[in-house]
């Protein structure tokens, strides 16, 4: 649930719930360590995918939403 009170997101006629980070990676970037983020999805109130959200977009509201990263699958 939006934390802040603000406008609730209407993306296709469907209000934002939460957030799902699908991709994403670890990066060296200026010689520090960063998650990169790629790819987030918007869900709505019963965790089902409305659309990929711009990532420019959504940023802001990462932090006011359930947010959840996807497990990633890695190779042993």
């Amino acid at each position: 649930m939006n934390k802040n009170k603000q406008q609730p997101i209407i993306i296709n006629g469907k209000q934002v719930n939460s957030f799902e980070v699908t991709t994403y990676e670890f990066k060296m970037i200026d010689n520090k360590p960063k998650i990169v983020i790629s790819a987030v999805k918007a869900l709505d109130e019963n965790g089902v995918y409305i659309k990929f959200a711009g990532l420019k977009g959504v940023e802001k509201y990462l932090s006011l939403y359930p947010t959840t990263f996807k497990e990633k699958e890695y190779d042993e």
